[in-house]
């Protein structure tokens, strides 16, 4: 209000001057030279004559409309406005009210927005020019930079985008920098761009716009466009030149780079300046130019940290792997950059595997496992560690790094896993077993691949095998044969677990095992092969006294094998000799002899070719050939059984004298041998056939004295006791076998000799002892003869009338598991056990024990129907005819309609007598008449009609 107030104050006081002037109006005639006075001294910038001439005119004037008086009153103004006076703002606006219409009315305003433009009072050349400067170009150009000045980027942007697009260059390109200006705060960069070039044309601006061009080139991106702007004009703005290199850096131009950096540090120091350089340098393969550029960088701070990492890629481009490795563990011993020095450890980590430093490069990998565990170089190191694991000559290095506690990768498992393999390898190669097994233990616990674990757990078991611990040995092959396994693998498993079970002389398993490997070897013979597998094969069947199989693999072995020829030899003669192919044999001993005559088994097959003459019944042929090995061989294995079958052979061909000559050598001197029994067997014999037993005596007290053992006199016991029972002397055997039996209670034959003496009983008719004995046989539980003999025990029972331990006896062997007719006798003799004992309730559930194992053929239903009746018969005794007559009809109409007329003439013959004792006279009458008219059995037929007489006499 104070504004307003003062303003119309004013206008009346300026009324009442100018109205004071044309009053005196009169007094001036001449008022026009005042007016043109007052233009020469506002041209003459005399501001104050000027106001006052043009005051002087005003005052002449009484018609306010003229346009001298209007042109007088704008210089007026315009002579204050320039004179700076107070209240020019008064003065502007008056003259604006009074001339809303003038053209001097907008021009006065434009001129103060413009004057006030100049002295920089931007708030008020607003003011004015936002009402005066249309259709001038330097007006809205100057409003626009008003409004910059004063932030108002909005409206300014607004004006400078139509100036810049003026004809008159001047304002249009000042109007484009300024756009330009707005554009890049506004982050308008393409805008920027676009008027920043063309603002270019402007001298004025030449020196600021390359740095706000590069600017709006970085902030776009646009390198390729800034280096085009930039490169030409280094020159005249040399401080774009480490701009120019870091963008050409940036872009991967390193030759380029390169030069502009060495440019620019050839004036500055710049250490930033320095790497980039080194670094381009390194990316053009100069790798000796690099490292000379970086020299000066390698200290310990952050930049020095890349130079040491860069020079390490320098030093591996040039193959100075040592010198790289020391940088990069220079560069790893920074830490201002985590990243720069987790890379560099792992560069030289990767170094010292190249460098096959196994150990250190472990020793390394757990400290950087351990400082890194979420690396993103983990597999990378896992990948190193696994190399270098499997290059280890030792184990302990792994073993630590894999208890350490860093990442293991299943790679490093199965490297580490292939090491304590190889190494227990190496160790069994060098016979240490032991040792051996416990680096396999560790491969197979490890378990990280199948395939070794199970190369492991073989390689164990070869160990064991070698450790003759056969047996640990073959519960470790035996699963490695199921699965899916190389042929090669399972042959070698094979062939393993055969020798194993061929040591500890399961002969049946190891034939097994051989035949299925030889058998292999024919299907794949280009595979790996041990030969020799064909002689143990055909031992297997020796043993097994197949003697034809056998014979037929110890030649295949003969043909194939390279070591051992002698021994199959000797064996294949022994085969021949089994199957009494006795020419064969002793050729096959004498090519033996001929081909090998250092071999071993010389002696073995002299002695059996003497046996085959021995055997044949060629005796003296025989006692020559035993002559010449004990006069000739006197160390040979077989000296001592020769003379005792070379007396053998005297007894047979009638030379008794000699023959008890030998046989008493055999006991004097070798009286603790096997054999020297027949010795004394021998002697007897012959002492007896000369009539002179009494020299007996002392050689039975000599042979006695042998220092046989437990197990000899035991077995010595058995045979002579067995041998009575074999030779069918049945009453004799039996004291004999008594006396092993008291005299070695806990041999392992027990058992046997017990069967035997019941046997030997119950074949002598002793039915007696037999029972006892049977009864022991069944006590012991192990015989393999036991459900033969419970069922002997049962029947002497039953046959006894003893039916109560008859019964549990038959129940016994039902639960042995015997076949089915086994099963249906006892529980037919189960069932007559309990008729003739009278017990009705037990006798029908034996019944159904013995109809469920019954079969449905006639003659078992027959039989069935028959025991039936015998249970009816039973309970008649009991009184019960009811009850019997349901039973008979029940059955006998259903279940054994279809069995013999014998049968069911006997029922129906139990069911009239039962309705007799029930007093139906009529329907006995009935069944009885019906049995004679309908029965085909003669018998049954004849019986009835006995009763008809009986119970209904005429």
């Amino acid at each position: 209000m104070v504004f307003r107030s003062s303003f119309y104050c004013l206008v009346l006081f300026l009324s009442l001057t100018f109205s004071s002037f044309s009053q005196q109006s009169i007094a001036f005639e001449n008022s026009l030279i005042h007016f043109n006075q007052g233009r020469e001294y506002f041209e003459a910038a005399n501001y104050v004559a000027a106001r006052e001439e043009f005051a002087n005119y005003l005052s002449r004037q009484s018609d306010g409309q003229k346009n001298e008086v209007i042109l007088a009153e704008y210089y007026q103004v315009l002579c204050s406005l320039y004179l700076n006076q107070p209240e020019i703002d008064v003065l502007g606006y008056h003259f604006n009210l009074n001339n809303p219409n003038s053209p001097q009315s907008n021009l006065l305003f434009r001129k103060m927005g413009l004057y006030f433009y100049d002295i920089a009072n931007y708030a008020k050349s607003i003011r004015y020019l936002e009402n005066s400067s249309l259709g001038n170009v330097e007006a809205r150009y100057k409003l626009g930079v008003a409004y910059f000045e004063t932030k108002d980027f909005d409206n300014a942007l607004a004006l400078f985008n139509e100036v810049k697009t003026d004809p008159d260059e001047e304002y249009a390109f000042s109007a484009a920098y300024y756009a330009g200006v707005i554009q890049y705060q506004q982050k308008n960069y393409l805008n920027a761009i676009a008027d920043f070039k063309k603002s270019n044309g402007h001298s004025k601006y030449r020196k600021d716009l390359p740095y706000w061009l590069i600017s709006s080139y970085q902030q776009t991106a646009q390198w390729d466009e800034l280096l085009k702007y930039a490169e030409p004009i280094i020159s005249t703005h040399p401080d774009l030149a480490l701009l120019v290199a870091e963008v050409q850096f940036k872009k991967g131009l390193y030759a380029k780079s390169a030069k502009s950096f060495d440019d620019y540090l050839k004036e500055h120091k710049n250490e930033a300046a320095s790497y980039k350089k080194g670094y381009a340098l390194y990316s053009v393969d100069k790798y000796e130019e690099a490292i000379k550029a970086i020299s000066g960088l390698l200290k310990q701070d952050s930049l020095g940290q890349k130079a040491y990492y860069l020079q390490g890629l320098a030093y591996l481009k040039l193959g100075k792997k040592t010198e790289a490795a020391a940088s990069f563990t220079q560069s790893g011993a920074l830490a201002f950059d985590p990243s720069q020095q987790e890379e560099a450890q792992f560069k030289s980590i990767s170094i010292s595997v190249d460098l096959g430093k196994w150990s250190e490069s472990l020793l390394a990998i757990e400290r950087f496992g351990k400082t890194y565990p979420k690396s993103s170089f983990t597999a990378a190191y896992q990948s190193f560690a696994s190399d270098a694991i499997l290059k280890l000559p030792a184990l302990k290095p792994a073993t630590t790094l894999i208890k350490s506690g860093i990442p293991v990768s299943e790679e490093m498992k199965v490297a580490y896993q292939t090491l304590t393999f190889n190494v227990g390898i190496k160790a069994y190669n060098q016979e240490q077993y032991k040792e051996a097994i416990t680096y396999f233990d560790l491969a197979i616990a490890q378990a990280a691949n199948q395939n070794l674990t199970d190369e492991a757990s073989f390689g164990k078991a070869e160990c064991l095998s070698q450790l003759k611990d056969f047996e640990a040995a073959i519960q470790i092959y035996k699963p490695l044969l199921s699965g899916k396994h190389s042929s090669d693998f399972l042959q070698r498993n094979r062939i393993g677990i055969a020798y194993a079970y061929f040591s500890v002389k399961e002969f049946t398993n190891a034939n097994t095992y051989f035949k299925t490997y030889v058998d292999q070897l024919k299907a794949n013979p280009t595979g790996k092969a041990n030969a020799n597998a064909l002689l143990r094969l055909a031992d297997t069947y020796l043993v097994a006294k197949n003697y034809s199989e056998a014979l037929t693999y110890y030649n295949q072995a003969i043909e194939n094998i390279k070591t051992e020829k002698d021994y199959a030899l000797y064996q294949k003669g022994i085969t021949l000799v089994y199957l009494e192919r006795d020419i064969e044999a002793k050729a096959t001993f004498q090519l033996l002899k001929k081909s090998y005559p250092n071999t071993k088994f010389g002696d073995d097959a002299s002695f059996q070719e003497n046996l085959i003459s021995f055997r044949t019944g060629k005796y003296q042929e025989a006692i020559d050939g035993f002559t010449e090995l004990i006069n000739n061989q006197p160390n040979s294995p077989y000296y001592a059984e020769s003379i005792l079958k070379r007396a053998q052979s005297y007894s047979n061909a009638k030379q008794p004298e000699k023959a008890i000559t030998d046989y008493k050598i055999v006991i004097e001197k070798y009286a603790k041998e096997a054999f020297a029994k027949d010795a004394v067997a021998g002697l007897q014999e012959e002492l007896n056939g000369v009539g002179r037993p009494e020299e007996m005596t002392a050689y039975l007290s000599m042979y006695q004295n042998g220092n046989l053992n437990e197990e000899e006199k035991t077995d010595l016991e058995y045979q002579a006791a067995k041998g009575i029972y074999l030779g069918e002397k049945y009453d004799k055997a039996i004291e004999p076998l008594k006396n092993f039996v008291a005299h070695f209670p806990a041999d392992e034959r027990v058992s046997e000799v017990t069967y035997l003496i019941a046997d030997a009983a119950n074949r002598s008719n002793n039915k007696v002892v037999a029972f006892e004995f049977y009864k022991k046989v069944i006590e012991q539980n192990v015989h393999p003869s036991l459900n033969s003999v419970i069922a002997k025990v049962a029947d002497i029972e039953f046959d006894s009338a003893a039916y109560t331990p008859a019964i549990g006896h038959y129940r016994l062997l039902k639960e042995k598991g015997v076949d089915s007719t086994v099963i249906q006798r006892a529980n037919k003799r189960i069932l007559e056990s309990y008729l003739k004992l009278g017990e009705l309730d037990s006798a029908l559930i034996a019944y159904q024990e013995f109809q469920a194992s019954a079969g449905k053929e006639a003659e078992s239903v027959e039989q069935a129907a028959l025991l039936y009746l015998d249970i009816i018969q039973l309970n008649n005794t009991k009184g019960n005819y009811a009850t019997s007559n349901e039973m008979i009809l029940d059955k006998f109409r259903n279940e054994f309609a279809e069995v013999s007329d014998a049968t069911l003439g006997k029922a129906y013959l139990l069911l009239a007598k039962n309705l007799f004792e029930l007093k139906n006279l009529a329907q006995t009458r009935a069944t009885l008449k019906s049995i004679i008219d309908n029965s085909e059995d003669k018998e049954s037929v004849e019986a009835a009609k006995a009763l008809l007489k009986t119970y209904f006499p005429k």
